[in-house]
């Protein structure tokens, strides 16, 4: 254990993760083959991870598991960092991706449903992929492209201001920024504590009840 300049103490994993600095080396597939490679490359890096954690992946177990040579692997990833990257990108385009699909229907909900609407989209975002998203986390905001995910995370707190009826001269933006920050860091811990927290219905209806208060009242 160690403790960091704020007074954190830190696992020696996360210590470890906190020095992590490799440089990220990735080429992006041109055709379907070189793209199905590259899915089934990310697809054996996640079983991976689920079963052993990131300090349990290696470039030759990744390449093992997908059942590829390590030649055609590092035809696109230079390192293990680079393809657990890729990974955890792979996830936020596919949670954004998830998250515009299903708010098309939110219009149809009346005003005072359409908050509650989006936090029950957002549990249900963080219920998908829990077991990886459990291994991810500590290390994903030193493997991410942070100007890319500001500019994710900037659309979900744009559509949730949209949806924050005003009261009191509050600002429903700065409402919905600190909520989106505030829910984020909640759920990383989440499913760290409990991947299969979407069980609890308990926990599950004490996290709604209080960002929508917050947000409603």
């Amino acid at each position: 254990m160690s403790t960091n300049m704020l007074g954190v103490t830190m696992t020696a994993e996360q210590s470890k993760t906190k020095k992590m600095k490799t440089k990220l080396q990735m080429k992006a597939p041109t055709q379907e083959r070189s793209r199905q490679t590259v899915a089934t490359i990310l697809e054996a890096c996640e079983r991976i991870m689920v079963r052993e954690g990131f300090y349990g992946v290696t470039t030759d177990k990744i390449a093992k598991e997908a059942g590829v040579s390590i030649g055609s692997l590092y035809q696109f990833f230079g390192n293990k960092e680079s393809v657990v990257s890729a990974l955890i990108h792979d996830m936020i385009r596919k949670d954004l991706l998830f998250f515009q699909e299903k708010i098309s229907s939110i219009n149809t909900l009346p005003a005072d449903r359409q908050v509650q609407f989006l936090m029950d989209l957002a549990i249900e975002i963080y219920s998908t992929q829990r077991a990886i998203r459990q291994k991810i986390q500590g290390i994903y905001q030193y493997l991410v492209d942070q100007g890319e995910f500001k500019k994710v995370i900037d659309i979900y707190i744009d559509t949730l201001a949209r949806f924050i009826i005003p009261k009191d001269g509050r600002d429903p933006r700065v409402m919905a920024q600190l909520t989106i920050h505030a829910f984020i860091g909640l759920m990383e811990q989440v499913v760290v504590d409990n991947p299969n927290f979407i069980e609890d219905e308990k926990l599950v209806a004490e996290i709604k009840r209080m960002f929508i208060r917050y947000l409603c009242e």
